[in-house]
């Protein structure tokens, strides 16, 4: 009987984790104003703060943040975390899941 509830709660837990994962989307953004090595980083850190974001990627030389958000997550809670860096603009480009 104890076992028949292990498995259960296994089944149960591997439901629930595809169902969030299944519920995650990439957005990409293109950042305005990033001028140094340090841009990023702030822009980064500031992205982060951000609850359901849980991954962030942002080239200099590109100008752009490649972001995988929970979808609840809306875009302008990610543009206003980009201003409050510094003096960075934001604009979404792609969204895709």
């Amino acid at each position: 009987m104890y076992w028949k509830s292990i498995i259960l709660v296994i089944i149960l837990i591997f439901i629930v984790s595809v169902s969030i994962s299944a519920a995650d989307h990439n957005v990409v953004i293109e950042i305005e104003g990033m001028t140094c090595p340090l841009c990023p980083v702030a822009i980064k850190k500031s992205l982060l703060t951000v609850e359901g974001v849980k991954d962030v990627n942002i080239s200099l030389e590109d100008k752009k943040a490649w972001l995988r958000v929970d979808e609840r997550v809306s875009d302008a809670l990610l543009l206003k975390a980009i201003e409050r860096a510094g003096p960075y603009k934001g604009r979404i480009r792609r969204e895709y899941r």
